[in-house]
């Protein structure tokens, strides 16, 4: 199976960086032979944010609210002190009081910012629930970044929690549909431009910036493999039901596995399992599987994960937004990193706009401080604290919730059973 270059009905869905490869290495040898004043990142920053969860009144009134903060490593305290808080809101009655729109509330000494939106009533029909969180969610992350970025020291490296891009918001931003129609949204609109501008400072400043996917769900490659199959008169499916249980598979085989010698030439081939059994019998024994992380070559996706409508990975699709580069440099790039937490075997897949990966050097440099990072800790160990400063804990959760005390939960069984799961949204 060759992932070169793959198809579905004229499209390219996925295409390789290189020649499709993937290698591994050990954890601890990787820590043991790390040179800090080799490496070029000095401080690391992540992006993560908390939500209420979308809060349902019986009288109609969505309200989510979502809180965003930046962590760094170093730890930087003015900069974990600085937050952005946003309010978004939804109701089928276009004179609700709950849903008054506000400029930025600047608090805190000037460290800390909130503001109120609402959701025109006209613009919803189906999914109401989704689209207020994820408009408070992307808003407030897009506008911390925005808010932060020149503070990134040049020597710096941003992850955020989950995709480089907002693929949901996207979606429905890009297809026709007349029970969504939340392109007409302007705050919808600023959260694309604000990643677009994102972007931009990240390829301006060559300061990298990647998405952190803890658990991918992606369907494109498996669907087009597919696809592709059935054209050749192979009436037979491929044996997984998404892209990440593939590359699994992948990361996880003994016969597709090589060691990593920090070479700029990939030394395996997914597709030669020769030379990776010359490569197997000479380090079978070097590697136990919990210190060990394999990982794919990079990959380009130009085009979109969701069914065929969409025709760009890039907040380009929608079409009217400034930008500074070329359409392809905001194109979804990214690798795969496999390995084996508290014995379970876990998929990450780190993400990069095309733009900032075209250089090898970077690509290289990007690769190996993000294998670093999960040598040391299960997940990046700025995004645990992001996480960990971001949080809205449920007594917060109910001190908002008693902010709305004139009118009544919408309660269900599931609410009654589960209560407020945190994990809901994420």
């Amino acid at each position: 199976m060759k992932l070169t270059e793959l198809k579905n009905k004229g499209r390219v869905i996925l295409k390789s960086i290189g020649f499709p490869s993937i290698y591994s290495i050990s954890k601890r040898k990787l820590i043991e032979s790390s040179d800090e004043s080799k490496d070029p990142f000095k401080v690391i920053y992540a992006c993560d944010s908390g939500s209420t969860n979308p809060l349902l009144f019986d009288c109609g009134l969505f309200v989510d609210i979502c809180h965003c903060a930046i962590a760094s490593t170093p730890s930087d305290l003015d900069l974990h002190r600085k937050r952005t808080i946003v309010c978004s809101g939804f109701s089928s009655k276009s004179d609700s009081s709950f849903l008054k729109e506000s400029t930025w509330n600047v608090f805190d000494e000037g460290f800390c910012r909130s503001k109120t939106i609402s959701i025109d009533s006209s613009l919803l029909k189906k999914r109401i629930a989704r689209m207020v969180h994820d408009v408070a969610l992307y808003y407030s992350e897009s506008e911390h970044m925005l808010f932060i970025q020149n503070e990134f020291k040049k020597d710096g490296f941003l992850i955020m929690d989950g995709p480089l891009y907002p693929k949901q918001l996207m979606y429905w931003m890009s297809v026709p549909s007349d029970d969504i129609l939340i392109r007409h949204d302007k705050t919808a609109q600023k959260i694309l431009q604000n990643y677009v501008d994102i972007i931009d400072f990240h390829i301006k400043t060559q300061i990298p910036v990647v998405g952190f996917v803890k658990n991918p769900e992606d369907v494109q490659i498996v669907n087009a493999l597919n696809e592709m199959f059935k054209e050749d008169g192979i009436y037979k499916k491929v044996p997984w039901s998404s892209d990440s249980q593939m590359f699994k598979a992948f990361l996880k085989s003994d016969d597709f596995k090589g060691e990593h010698v920090n070479s700029k030439k990939p030394n395996v081939s997914i597709n030669s399992k020769k030379s990776n059994t010359r490569a197997n019998s000479k380090y079978k024994t070097a590697l136990n599987k919990s210190d060990e992380l394999s990982y794919t070559n990079w990959f380009i996706q130009p085009n979109q994960y969701y069914e065929k409508e969409i025709k760009s990975s890039s907040p380009l699709v929608y079409g009217k937004l400034n930008h500074e580069n070329e359409p392809e440099d905001y194109a979804l790039s990214f690798f795969i990193v496999h390995t084996v937490i508290d014995g379970k075997s876990i998929i990450f897949k780190i993400e990069c706009p095309y733009g900032l990966i075209k250089s090898e050097d970077m690509r290289q440099k990007i690769t190996g401080k993000m294998l670093f990072e999960l040598s040391l800790y299960s997940i990046p160990e700025t995004l645990s604290k992001a996480d960990s400063i971001a949080k809205i804990s449920v007594l917060e959760k109910n001190t908002v919730q008693s902010m709305f005390k004139v009118l009544n939960i919408d309660t269900n069984y599931n609410l009654i059973r589960w209560g407020d799961l945190d994990e809901y949204w994420e």
